[in-house]
């Protein structure tokens, strides 16, 4: 799904407290019998304090990462990396990018102008 980098820089976007070294790693594991799983870790370093989660699914272990240090008093943006990480999936889905252009908003007034009159 992503490369290490991707999902390193994916987990710096979706941080948004104060200066923090982060560490973001994946791992896939295959067996011969055709079993294979992945696992994404993500850990966020401030001061002394680290603030870590491993999950099946990266937006999970990022979300987690982010909500154990909220839950700890560091003064982090849980909205920020919900956004972050919803336009993450969106354009992994191939939808159009979610920010509102020129083109977008004069599409939209010109609806709102046939259909109200």
């Amino acid at each position: 799904m992503f490369t290490a980098q991707q999902f390193s820089q994916l987990a710096a976007a979706a941080w948004s407290g104060p200066a923090a070294a982060h560490i973001a790693s994946s791992s896939f594991h295959q067996q011969p019998c055709g079993y294979s799983v992945s696992s994404f870790t993500v850990s966020y370093h401030v001061g002394p304090a680290m603030y870590y989660a491993a999950a099946v699914c990266p937006f999970e272990a990022i979300a987690t990462a982010i909500a154990a240090a909220a839950a700890a008093g560091v003064p982090v943006s849980r909205y920020k990396a919900q956004r972050v990480i919803a336009r993450t999936a969106a354009a992994l889905c191939g939808l159009a990018s979610i920010r509102v252009s020129f083109a977008g908003r004069a599409r939209r007034h010109r609806v709102a102008r046939l259909f109200h009159g």
